[in-house]
């Protein structure tokens, strides 16, 4: 990994590699962790020491070791060492509160093991969303490591059950069907805002769910050997000692019906390590991709069945044709024949013509590396679409994705189910390779729509979004640009997956069928 110093700006700080496991303890001495030691201060900058023999151990033992190198793996344990400096020594935690909270770090265990594991999950999201090529080291060692410490800690408290539920749910996303479903209603959304937001709401949010804990009636077996562990603990979210998850041991935590998932993620993440924005190119998820297609058109098959009744009806309309007796069938000949024996005037009837559809539809995708955390919806965003006009004929489909650079997914002639459509990120973020693109092709249809995927993040954002209106407008394409990111921004609007076919019915119908 290059340049950590990225994580840290505000904060002056060194990293020191020991490969020797009797050096790092020579130097560092007997007090600080087995995997590492932070030392210093915010004013006069802090040494990270590292014993690289003992991760190096660490990773062969490690569900990571078929997945990351070896040097991937500490990068990944130097990442959260950092994230912690990032997120945690850069706050100033002033006033009442803030002094509350560190003492409360110190002295009350069950609050300190609460906190420890929401911080740990936010640390991960913020990276998310900041460095993503840092975020996905973190997510992966989160998902395949415990903290020792905290598992310790936690192994004597009566509210253990509650608080390993609280782990599950933050590192992997699972609610067990057996759990304390009262506990759930109650943490489930606090944890969410938590880890989301800012760090204030973290503590407040760990306030609560420490005030709910110790409002259950059960027998305290905490022992003084620990408190007395607690208290001397160093920095709340570090990790100086680490205990490394084994694929049978991941297979226990997490339970059959989702251990597959997590793998898929895992090896996801793994295989987009290292890439920093605007370098380099993505690897796909999956490399089987038309068993990608299928597995979303099954999944969201009823989605695709009511847009595709949407289309149905924008895209089909009648028109009225005037003709006169015989124009139609044999029946309106034998009337006009009797009409001109008995002099009566034939009659003008209405006749109803289904119009001949004439539309194209164009998807840009951003798959840059900040969308990481939506690769999967915008792909299956997209086959949702496809799916839905697959059977109409005169739709026709582009796809063009873009990040550093641009590609045609799939062009106006492409097969929709024969189109390698998986889900990607990586990379930087421009959109004006994307619009040359599109500007090398042939618009035919007599109505034309535009959907654009994208998280808004794009660097030359104003410049490609000026010149998309203008070619829209010349061309009279209706554009719609969504985001599955947490809120509207830069004129994007914000929608799920699961809703995505409302929502591209409710912009359909509004513009009508007229064309």
């Amino acid at each position: 990994m290059e340049n950590f110093a990225v994580l840290c700006p505000e904060l002056a700080f060194k990293i020191e590699y020991y490969a020797d496991a009797a050096a790092y303890q020579g130097s560092v001495g007997t007090e600080c962790g087995q995997l590492c030691c932070c030392t210093g201060s915010r004013e006069d900058g802090y040494v990270l020491a590292v014993n690289c023999e003992w991760l190096l151990e660490a990773w062969q033992h490690s569900a990571l070791h078929g997945l990351l190198s070896s040097e991937s793996f500490t990068d990944a344990f130097v990442v959260s060492e950092l994230s912690v400096l990032r997120y945690e020594k850069t706050a100033l935690f002033t006033g009442t509160e803030g002094y509350r909270h560190l003492e409360r770090l110190k002295k009350d265990i069950l609050y300190r093991c609460i906190y420890r594991s929401l911080f740990r999950t936010f640390c991960e999201y913020k990276l998310a969303r900041e460095l993503p090529e840092f975020g996905k080291l973190l997510t992966l060692l989160n998902m395949t490591t415990q903290d020792v410490e905290l598992e310790q800690l936690v192994k004597y408290l009566p509210q253990r059950g509650q608080l390993e539920a609280l782990q599950v749910f933050l590192k992997y996303g699972i609610i067990e069907p057996q759990g304390d479903s009262s506990f759930y209603d109650f943490m489930v959304p606090l944890a969410l805002t938590a880890v989301r937001t800012e760090l204030q709401n973290l503590i407040v949010v760990t306030d609560l769910l420490t005030e709910w804990l110790q409002g259950l009636r059960m027998t305290s077996e905490i022992t003084p050997v620990w408190e007395q562990k607690a208290a001397a603990a160093g920095t709340a979210g570090s990790m100086s000692m680490l205990k490394v998850l084994s694929e049978e041991e991941l297979c226990e935590i997490v339970r059959k019906e989702h251990i597959r998932e997590l793998k898929a993620k895992m090896q996801n993440a793994a295989s987009q390590t290292g890439k920093l924005a605007g370098v380099g190119r993505m690897v796909s998820r999956s490399g089987d991709t038309s068993q990608f297609f299928l597995d979303t058109v099954r999944k969201y098959r009823r989605e695709i069945g009511e847009l595709e009744y949407i289309f149905k009806q924008s895209f089909t309309s009648m028109k009225i044709i005037g003709a006169y007796d015989g124009d139609v069938n044999l029946k309106k000949q034998q009337e006009a024949y009797l009409a001109s024996k008995t002099a009566e005037e034939s009659r003008v009837y209405q006749y109803y013509l289904r119009r001949k559809v004439s539309v194209d539809i164009m998807i840009i995708r951003d798959v840059s590396g900040s969308t990481y955390r939506f690769e999967r919806e915008y792909a299956e965003a997209l086959i949702e679409i496809l799916a839905a006009v697959n059977n109409f004929d005169g739709i026709r489909t582009l796809v063009i994705d873009f990040e550093g650079g641009a590609k045609v997914r799939k062009s106006f002639i492409d097969k929709a189910e024969q189109t390698s459509i998986v889900p990607l990120s990586g990379g930087g973020t421009n959109l004006l390779p994307a619009l040359r693109l599109l500007q090398e092709q042939v618009l035919k249809g007599k109505r034309r729509l535009l959907f654009l995927l994208s998280d808004g993040e794009i660097n030359d954002r104003e410049q490609a979004e000026r010149e998309l209106n203008d070619y829209c407008r010349r061309n009279q394409i209706e554009m719609v640009k969504i985001t599955f990111d947490e809120e509207d921004k830069y004129g994007y609007e914000h929608t799920t997956i699961i809703n995505l076919h409302r929502f591209l019915a409710r912009r359909i119908i509004e513009k009508g069928a007229a064309y």
